[in-house]
């Protein structure tokens, strides 16, 4: 200390244990130490004499920090200990969650192989089944039977119907899963549905003395809705009532709309189901009852809720023990339900009762000329007709007729590419029409489609003797009328491309049988006659320049219109660029044979000018008639 001159003394400190190094503080008398780490240390101070001149003075003072709680032992081995723990509950939950994954993969591949095994084996024994099936119907049918004889036979039909409809659920269900089924929607009166329905129960509640009643205000209740799905909707409801109920009790079937909307009740009086257990209602093969352990979901109510999803459907379930339970269907029957849904298809069957008809777009007119094929829809169904313009609208051009008469007559004038028909008509039915069609010279050429409620092989065998490409049983699927009707246009392109190359003078067989495919059509003699006479005509003029469709037509005896609507019905493309294939065809042999010039062989094979020929030819081929025979002159050579 020297309080002689005590503001020119300076100092220095220093830590011993975190800084060695020596810190000036100038004459200031204090040191701040911030976030010293614990432990021990020697704090030493020193100063200069007023001089300025520093002097041996060390002041020492020992600090000691204690740690906080994060920095003891314990802190960190809790930290370990916690670390460990977390890492162990995280590799249990993980090994949990790969064990139950595999657990449910599992248990979906054994789901998988049965619903697999009892879909073979429900393939194999439909077959048997439909065997034991016919003759029980041929015997009921045709047999005289006692009493007795005639009732057991019912019993056997009633149980291998039955059988059937246990098969098909099982195929249905696989359907789903795999998520293949198709819901095929149309509109329908589903009254007469339910009474078909609940007319087929009847005799079971007469057997087991219960009171079956069906409470239906409705005369008429016309929706969109899978006829097919419904049906298996209410007969596994029913079949489920009539399983559980118990002779001398009741069952009821509800039928009643809200707006657009159908609402079904099945209401029975049998053991009823547990409050807790109908959360597992709708399970497969899920045992509700632990003293009856036959008391089991199956797979029909299953069924119903994935048929209902399909049909954008709701069910709700009532049930108490001991008094019975209450089934509450709802389904919509509008159509913009359904418009929105991939996996919907509208069909239409030959019913008289609905009400809305499906509108042909305006646009027709004016899409008439950038289309080329030409259907005619022969329909007595105004709203069938309509339902058919709408689906082939889009793509060709659609006539209609509503009879036979005005169909004939149609197609004479008109020459279309295709006919769709049905045969069930007033005046002239298809069948006749059928025949006038394959009769006449003219129009023996065209396709036609037969559409007809009747589905009995013999109808069907019948309409396609007459001559008829394609039989096709309503209710239809749109677009397998649309594939046929594809499937034929192209059968008759391929015809065309078989004729014209039968019409190249010197090939050999081989590259005959390569244009050959199994799948050639097959048309009558009068189209055979119709061909040859065109191939013959324009072999006999094929050289002459001034040779001309009118010259052509009027050798096959008919008008340039119909000559024109035949030949592209029949062969695909019009008789101009056939007879200008012809000629190209023509000039590639001359080429070929390289003994003329090329002028010689396009006046040779008909053309005006060797300008104009050469240009055809090489919008044919796509090269110059020069260019042409230098390659097959290669390729000649190459090959010797």
């Amino acid at each position: 200390m020297d309080y002689v001159n005590s503001p020119a003394i300076k100092y220095v400190y220093r830590i011993k244990g975190l800084n060695d190094q020596w810190i000036e503080l100038g004459n200031n008398r204090s040191a701040s130490l911030v976030n010293v780490p614990a432990g021990d240390y020697l704090f030493q101070v020193k100063s200069t004499n007023a001089d300025g001149v520093w002097v041996d003075n060390v002041a020492s003072l020992s600090i000691h920090i204690d740690p906080v709680f994060g920095e003891t032992v314990w802190a960190v081995l809790l930290y370990i200990t916690i670390a460990v723990v977390i890492m162990l509950v995280v590799i249990c939950i993980v090994l949990r969650i790969t064990n139950l994954q595999r657990r449910i993969d599992f248990e979906q591949q054994i789901s998988n192989l049965k619903l697999r095994f009892f879909t073979d084996i429900s393939h194999e024994l439909r077959t048997p089944l439909t065997l034991i099936a016919s003759p029980i119907d041929e015997v009921i049918s045709n047999e005289k039977l006692s009493d007795a004889g005639m009732e057991n036979m019912q019993v056997a039909k009633r149980n291998t119907d039955r059988m059937l409809r246990l098969i098909n659920q099982i195929l249905d269900f696989r359907k789903i899963q795999n998520d293949k089924m198709k819901v095929l929607v149309e509109q329908v009166d589903i009254i007469p549905l339910i009474l078909k329905i609940y007319g087929n129960f009847v005799p079971m509640a007469h057997t087991h003395r219960i009171d079956f009643r069906l409470f239906c205000p409705l005369d008429s209740f016309v929706m969109y809705t899978d006829v097919d799905k419904l049906e298996k909707i209410l007969f596994n409801l029913l079949s489920n009532a009539f399983k559980y109920t118990p002779d001398e009790k009741s069952i009821s079937l509800s039928v009643t709309c809200e707006k657009q909307i159908l609402c079904l009740q099945v209401k029975d009086e049998g053991r009823g189901i547990n409050a807790q257990k109908l959360n597992r209602l709708f399970t497969r093969f899920d045992t509700l009852d632990e003293i009856d352990p036959n008391m089991s979901t199956g797979i029909g109510l299953s069924l119903v809720k994935e048929l209902l999803n399909l049909l954008h459907g709701t069910v709700r379930v009532d049930s108490k023990l001991g008094e019975g339970s209450s089934f509450f269907i709802r389904l919509p029957g509008n159509r913009d339900v359904f418009d929105a849904d991939a996996n919907i298809e509208f069909i239409l069957a030959d019913s008289k009762n609905s009400g809305q008809e499906v509108a042909i777009p305006d646009k027709l007119t004016e899409e008439e000329e950038d289309k080329e094929t030409r259907i005619l829809i022969i329909e007595d169904n105004e709203e069938l007709r309509h339902f058919i313009c709408g689906v082939l609208a889009r793509e060709y051009v659609v006539l209609e007729a509503g009879n036979g008469c005005q169909g004939l007559e149609m197609t004479l004038r008109e020459l279309p590419d295709i006919v769709i028909s049905d045969i069930m008509m007033p005046e002239m039915d298809g069948i006749e029409y059928l025949k006038r069609v394959k009769g006449n010279n003219d129009i023996c050429h065209i396709p036609i489609i037969l559409l007809s409620a009747k589905s009995s092989l013999n109808d069907q065998i019948q309409g396609l003797e007459y001559g008829a490409d394609e039989y096709i049983t309503k209710p239809f699927s749109s677009a397998y009328l649309k594939a046929r009707v594809d499937s034929l246009l192209k059968q008759r392109q391929i015809l065309y491309d078989y004729y014209i190359s039968k019409m190249r003078e010197g090939e050999k067989d081989t590259s005959l049988m390569e244009q050959l495919t199994p799948s050639t059509p097959q048309v009558t003699h009068f189209d055979n006659d119709f061909i040859r006479n065109i191939l013959q005509s324009v072999e006999e003029n094929i050289q002459n320049s001034e040779f001309k469709i009118d010259d052509l037509a009027e050798a096959m005896s008919m008008s340039r219109t119909v000559f024109y609507r035949k030949v592209k019905s029949l062969m695909g493309v019009s008789p101009v660029d056939f007879v200008k294939t012809m000629r190209i065809k023509r000039a590639v042999q001359l080429l070929e044979q390289d003994e003329f010039t090329v002028s010689e062989v396009g006046y040779m094979s008909g053309f005006t000018t060797p300008q104009y020929f050469s240009r055809v030819f090489k919008e044919a081929m796509g090269c110059t008639p020069k260019e042409y025979r230098l390659k097959h002159k290669t390729i000649v050579e190459q090959n010797v």
